[in-house]
């Protein structure tokens, strides 16, 4: 099976679609990924090489599934990891 890697842009669309405050600008060659207020909290941002683009859409993810557990995107991510793990235990 193959798997296509995350897209930022389409992750970050995705999480502000969702209502998740989420922002990527590039400097200086980075990438600064921020996923702002959690949960009342302060944003938390996260720096990465350009050339880590799938890796800075996972963060995000990984983050807002943290954060904000009952959104839609929480609610498939964990239908997915579900349906992996389920799939590990049958083989």
């Amino acid at each position: 099976m193959h798997i296509e890697r995350r897209s930022l842009y389409t992750t970050v669309k995705m999480l502000r679609a969702a209502g998740i405050e989420a922002d990527i600008r590039f400097v200086d060659g980075k990438i600064h990924a921020v996923l702002g207020n959690p949960q009342g909290a302060r944003a938390l941002a996260s720096t990465f090489a350009k050339t880590e683009a799938a890796r800075a859409a996972n963060w995000l993810v990984a983050c807002a599934v943290h954060f904000y557990p009952k959104s839609d995107i929480a609610k498939v991510w964990c239908a997915i990891a579900r349906a992996a793990a389920s799939q590990e235990r049958s083989e």
